[in-house]
Parts: C-alpha cells; sequence; structure tokens
C-alpha cells in the first residue's frame, strides 16, 4: 500500500470537506473511497499524518545463519528452522533476502 504524503492528504481531505463526494475524491486523486473514509476519520482526531512504519523486528540473524551453513551445509530448512527455533519459511525468506538458493529437498544449494 502507498503511503500518502501529508500535503496529499490534506488536499483530499479539502476537497471533500468543500462539499465534493467521497467517490469523485476517489476518483480524482486515484485512491479507493475507503482510504477516503480513513483519512477523514483521521482528520477529525486531528491526526492525519502518516505512521512511521517501524518494520518487523527479523528473527533470524543473517550472520547467524550463514554461521550455520557452513557449519552444516547439508542442513535441511527444517533442521535450520529447529536451531533457530523459527518457522522454515523464516528461514526460507532470510536465505532469500540473503541471495541464497533452496534446493528442492529444502536444503540449501552453494
Amino acid at each position: 500500500m502507498k503511503t500518502h504524503e501529508l500535503k496529499v492528504r490534506r488536499k483530499i481531505v479539502d476537497f471533500v470537506l468543500k462539499g465534493n463526494s467521497k467517490t469523485k475524491a476517489a476518483d480524482k486523486f486515484g485512491v479507493s473511497r475507503c482510504t477516503i473514509y480513513r483519512y477523514l476519520r483521521a482528520d477529525e482526531a486531528g491526526d492525519l499524518a502518516p505512521k512511521n512504519k517501524s518494520g518487523a523486528a527479523r528473527k533470524v540473524d543473517p550472520d547467524k545463519l550463514k554461521a550455520e551453513l557452513k557449519r552444516s551445509p547439508d542442513a535441511t530448512l527444517a533442521d535450520l528452522a529447529k536451531t533457530f527455533n523459527v518457522h522454515f519459511v523464516t528461514i526460507w525468506h532470510c536465505m532469500k533476502r540473503m541471495g541464497l538458493k533452496v534446493k528442492r529437498a529444502h536444503s540449501v544449494r552453494k
């Protein structure tokens, strides 16, 4: 989902508050009507500014995963998941971010 700057949000809210319909505003600004309603509620609450997204903390340290892969290169995703106490998909995503490939048998490819 695209985050709109405060200036754009203010234009959208002002457009609707001047008497224009929410549907017309959605068409004009290229947003959904749900977004219009969300911006109007936020404006009423005095908090129209976009929220900071800090992102989720990573569950697996890439350096520790690399070290584990060097120690046991034939480890499967399930083995690695047990080592790090996470789901195997979490290991898969971390490896993908690191640019590593995964074999079909769920073990690491060099």
